[in-house]
């Protein structure tokens, strides 16, 4: 009977124990989540910033022109310079290849039919980190209302202190094929392709923002 006894107390002490870790854990205080970083909105500097592209012309030489950037809207988490998101919008319709004809043309509706689409436009679904200053873009690309998923690297140039906050620059460059956006203008001069189907889009852009100078 003693033994049985000892037995019956023993058990009841194991659950009172166990009982008691449980509500220990119940009751202490949760550990605090990680505070989200503070978004930075950054002001692009449109003077600043230039959206170029290079075509083929025929097999002998590329032809240069720019996209005037209509607006572009970047932000960061924290102190980061790595974007979290970035949205950009080119106007089409005053793009300059500094030859008047050559630049008619290309509004055309052999090509962007700028009447109808004066605009092209970015925004990102996802930015990863390659580096301390590079990171890879991904998003949409709007050409002539047709939509493609790019992705493409970006670098950060560097920065600076601008007005009690800070101003950064980024480069990043993207390859299209222009017939993925309805550009299928497939006119031979001479036997070859009289303007070629790769197009390289080249980005700079300059921004400011209140988020204090860290060097």
């Amino acid at each position: 009977m003693i033994p049985m006894m000892k037995m019956r107390t023993t058990d009841r002490l194991m659950r009172a124990c166990a009982l008691g870790g449980i509500l220990a854990l119940l009751l202490a205080p949760m550990a605090p989540a990680a505070a989200a970083q503070p978004t930075v909105t950054w002001i692009p500097d449109l003077v600043h910033s230039r959206a170029e592209f290079t075509v083929a012309h025929m097999v002998l030489s590329k032809v240069w022109g720019h996209f005037p950037i209509r607006d572009m809207r970047i932000t960061t988490a924290g102190t980061s310079l790595i974007p979290t998101s970035v949205d950009a919008e080119l106007n089409v319709e005053h793009l300059d290849t500094d030859n008047h004809t050559r630049d008619a043309d290309l509004r055309s509706a052999t090509y962007f039919d700028t009447l109808e689409y004066p605009y092209m436009t970015f925004h990102s679904t996802s930015v990863a980190p390659l580096g301390p200053n590079r990171f890879q873009l991904t998003g949409d690309l709007t050409i002539k209302n047709i939509t493609k998923r790019v992705s493409f690297p970006v670098d950060v140039l560097g920065h600076i202190p601008d007005s009690g906050g800070t101003r950064v620059g980024y480069e990043g460059s993207l390859t299209i094929d222009r017939r993925d956006f309805g550009i299928t203008d497939d006119r031979l001069m001479q036997g070859v392709l009289f303007v070629g189907y790769t197009v390289n889009i080249g980005i700079t852009a300059e921004a400011t923002s209140s988020l204090p100078y860290v060097k």
